[in-house]
């Protein structure tokens, strides 16, 4: 199993581990999110640490007894409630309308959920205890003679639940995001830490690809999604002509125009910590 240690949440024994693919797995859109991620984190602790016992057993060995606010409030137990929707979200909602209609979404969507577990044969949780049942269900993890496992690769919810077709091409889309990330953020990461966002860079295929030690293609996905999306463009020649990225060779010299403003306005960056 592959997992981070998460630096954010640490017990007396060291850190806990969250299984790398969680995130790119499309469970958390179909699940309780907060609270599944929370378990993802304990079966992953449990699976690294080579715990043995069922989830009360590896709470008690991995918290000694006082989980705090793992499960995301103080004073929660594995028999608290799922929650879908968390009313903590609502603080700086000032319209009721808007109010109301978060938790008339929420509403659909913990419906639509549940409706998907039925058809797929899972359980439908009402408690914390509960949903670890649903994820062992639907194959996130693994109990057995007492000993956790989590597999290489978490099965998705196209996997298990009888999906649309609009969702899971949505899925599909959230991912190629999640394994390409690491991809496009190398030259963005330049451009914003070492070279403190320019407007424009002199520049060529080869030479950011050994600024960033990426290789040329790499460094060509990541500037096709930049042009895609229309946060930069490339010039050329001494009138600044626009300039296709094919059509260049890997040390053929150009200028990377950067809008920042539409980056910051439309692109969600992810980190890998």
């Amino acid at each position: 199993m592959s997992v981070d240690q998460d630096t954010n949440q640490r017990n007396d024994d060291g850190y806990l581990s969250m299984h790398t693919g969680w995130f790119a797995s499309g469970w958390p859109s179909y699940l309780p999110q907060h609270q599944s991620m929370t378990l993802c984190m304990l079966f992953g602790t449990a699976s690294v640490r080579e715990l043995r016992g069922d989830l009360d057993d590896i709470l008690q060995q991995v918290f000694k007894g006082e989980p705090g606010a793992f499960f995301g409030r103080n004073g929660e137990t594995l028999d608290s409630p799922v929650v879908w929707f968390d009313e903590d979200e609502l603080a700086d909602v000032e319209n009721d309308e808007e109010k109301n209609q978060l938790r008339a979404d929420s509403a659909a969507h913990q419906s639509k959920c549940e409706h998907l577990y039925r058809a797929a044969g899972l359980p439908v949780p009402t408690t914390i205890r509960e949903l670890a049942d649903t994820m062992l269900a639907a194959g996130i993890a693994t109990l057995h003679d007492g000993a956790w496992t989590m597999p290489e690769d978490i099965p998705g919810p196209e996997d298990v639940l009888p999906l649309p077709d609009e969702d899971r091409a949505r899925i599909a889309g959230m991912r190629r995001v999640w394994e390409n990330g690491h991809v496009e953020q190398a030259p963005i990461d330049y451009l914003e830490d070492d070279l403190n966002r320019p407007d424009e860079l002199f520049t060529s295929v080869d030479r950011l690809a050994k600024a960033t030690e990426a290789s040329e293609d790499d460094i060509r996905h990541a500037l096709g999604r930049l042009l895609r999306e229309g946060e930069a463009r490339i010039e050329r020649g001494t009138d600044r002509e626009q300039a296709v990225l094919e059509d260049l060779q890997d040390h053929e010299r150009f200028h990377l125009v950067l809008d920042w403003q539409h980056f910051n306005e439309n692109r969600i960056t992810i980190r890998r910590g």
